[in-house]
């Protein structure tokens, strides 16, 4: 009796060391393609093609500006900025936007109904997330700044004049109080 036990628990345990080594191989597999090869070839991207970027800007900022990247949701700089003054591009310098059209939609980013001029922005198709949106980048130097999303009814809420949500991330931007 002792002896069915013992080999009860001898095939347990082969068939628990395959799942184990199945889910140990998949494990570093999904670890080497995160840390392997996606982390170095961002910061190797950050060396090529440099020429029209300030030599000023963050890895941050050029991962934004330049690779089309996110920063993460309320953490950026102008998110709570109340200053009078305007908004420029952070490589060229190109203004953009106003503090007169920012407003608070609880996005995680600042929020802009409107450019300072429509010919400061380009507008693109963008579909990486699996969904249609437009993104926004400057006319300028072709930095990314973000996404407009349209029909989300900001104008009858807050009473702003359009009805259109510029979500900007603030480390693609350079503010500049007014004098």
């Amino acid at each position: 009796m002792r002896q069915n036990f013992k080999n009860v628990g001898v095939l347990e345990c082969t068939e628990f060391r395959k799942l184990i080594r199945l889910y140990n191989i998949t494990f570093w597999w999904c670890h080497f393609r995160v840390h392997m090869l996606k982390v170095p070839f961002k910061r190797l991207s950050l060396n090529a093609g440099m020429s029209k970027w300030n030599p000023k800007l963050t890895a941050e900022q050029l991962l934004v500006l330049r690779d089309k990247h996110t920063e993460r949701p309320h953490t950026g700089a102008y998110l709570l900025n109340k200053n009078q003054g305007i908004y420029h591009c952070a490589n060229c310098d190109q203004p953009l936007y106003s503090s007169t059209t920012k407003f608070d939609s609880g996005c995680g980013w600042p929020s802009f109904y409107q450019p300072v001029n429509p010919d400061v922005l380009t507008y693109h198709k963008d579909t990486s997330l699996g969904t249609v949106r437009i993104e926004i980048c400057c006319s300028n130097c072709d930095g990314h700044l973000g996404h407009v999303f349209e029909g989300e009814g900001w104008d009858k809420l807050l009473s702003i004049p359009k009805d259109t949500r510029h979500c900007v991330n603030s480390c693609s931007l350079n503010f500049k109080t007014a004098e």
